[in-house]
């Protein structure tokens, strides 16, 4: 049961604009704060232990919630079971988060908040592959990428406008927009009867070892290299966007501010920025979709991400900090709907779609790891300057990448 084109939009928006405020705000500003209040003697390392292990989950929530919904069986539907659960759960994590005293409940909440949280993501990234034609995707990818920079922006200004004495109001005002969300995009969407999707598995069914069913988590990159690829390019451009997340923790560090001013001064700064990242992201998916191209797109995206951490890299005052972050979010708006598309085109099998569009939002979180380890190596090494320009050459290293997968088949055809 398919639900209309403008109605599926609109359920989507709202739900996961509502679920990334939920996940995004402790992300980029509360958790640093929160790290910093708890432990502000060692707050640095303390903060890229919690990132990298809430992260890990996030990186394994993904494909698990894609594959559990393209084998759920309850009526209640395949995407939608999951979509209410991951955020109902997740919201608990929120609140332990919210009244931990220690570091120790602090990770296990954000673990949970991460896995959770994410296997209702994977669970709307699912219905793309469900229920949106093949000829609307990319204006589709370039609509709904507005989600997560809204779910920023308002979540930014939430941030802002409670003052530290109501922090403990916005953990709980989080954890019920994230429960809010998901069940408002359940009660307008429609989603595949579980026992229609048994009978139509049931006669293609086969019997495979364990070892086989382990192996198809991940398609093979001999038969189908340009989903790895894609996996890889993703990877590496945000690598780069990842670095904003040290950017609260960089003006405590070089401008000397509190946990409480580099928040509130990060969360001002990306309300303006953020605008401008869902501008680009509705632009962006629309002219994918009229030139029938993505490899451009994508490459302009990463380039301005990059030229925005050439300024994080030197930032000595606020007025450098503020446009490398228009910069950074620019690029992140182009790339991350254009980025859609491309990995609707590369998945290897429509059966388990769900499972593989899971995969490529677990390369979305693989940065989270990846940058709290590189972190201190990269600040001993050669302080800021080290940090972000590291980081820019994962970038570099995308954009070559994105060259060797062949442009969109549209446009080969048409041209």
């Amino acid at each position: 049961m398919v639900t209309s084109y403008k109605k599926l939009v609109w359920a989507i928006i709202i739900g996961y604009t509502m679920l990334s405020i939920a996940l995004l705000t402790p992300a980029l500003v509360l958790l640093s704060v929160k790290i910093i209040n708890i432990d502000p003697q060692n707050y640095t390392n303390t903060f890229g232990l919690c990132s990298a292990f809430g992260t890990a989950f996030a990186i394994i929530a993904p494909p698990l919630g894609g594959a559990l919904g393209d084998h759920t069986k309850l009526k209640f539907g395949r995407r939608k079971t999951w979509i209410l659960s991951g955020g109902v759960i997740g919201a608990i994590g929120m609140l332990m988060m919210g009244f931990s005293k220690t570091i120790m409940p602090l990770i296990i909440g954000w673990m949970i908040v991460q896995f959770f949280y994410n296997i209702a993501g994977a669970s709307f990234a699912g219905l793309m592959p469900d229920q949106v034609p093949e000829e609307k995707r990319a204006s589709y990818s370039g609509i709904v990428g507005t989600a997560q920079p809204l779910g920023v922006f308002f979540g930014m200004m939430l941030s802002f406008l409670l003052s530290a004495q109501h922090m403990n109001s916005l953990w709980i005002i989080l954890a019920v927009i994230g429960i809010l969300g998901p069940v408002i995009t359940c009660l307008i969407i429609n989603d595949t009867p579980a026992e229609t999707i048994a009978k139509e598995k049931r006669s293609v069914k086969e019997k495979r070892s364990v070892k086989e069913s382990l192996l198809s988590i991940y398609p093979s990159p001999k038969k189908y290299p340009n989903f790895t690829k894609a996996i890889l390019v993703k990877i590496c451009v945000l690598m780069g966007y990842g670095a904003t997340s040290y950017i609260t923790i960089m003006l405590a560090k070089r401008l000397g501010m509190t946990g409480e001013a580099a928040g509130k001064l990060f969360s001002l700064i990306n309300l303006g920025a953020l605008v401008l990242t869902a501008i680009a992201s509705v632009i962006g998916g629309v002219l994918s979709d009229k030139t029938k191209m993505q490899r451009p797109f994508i490459a302009v995206g990463g380039i301005s991400i990059m030229i925005g951490l050439g300024f994080d890299m030197s930032a000595s005052n606020i007025a450098l900090v503020i446009i490398g972050s228009v910069f950074v979010s620019l690029g992140f708006g182009i790339f991350n709907s254009t980025d859609a598309s491309l990995v609707m085109r590369v998945l290897p099998d429509p059966e388990n779609a769900g499972k593989d569009v899971g995969l490529m939002a677990s390369a979305n979180n693989l940065q989270g790891v990846l940058i709290p380890i590189l972190a201190p190596i990269l600040l001993g090494f050669g302080s800021w300057l080290a940090f972000f320009g590291g980081l820019s050459l994962f970038v570099v290293v995308g954009i070559i990448v994105l060259y060797t997968i062949p442009e969109d088949p549209r446009y080969t055809h048409s041209k």
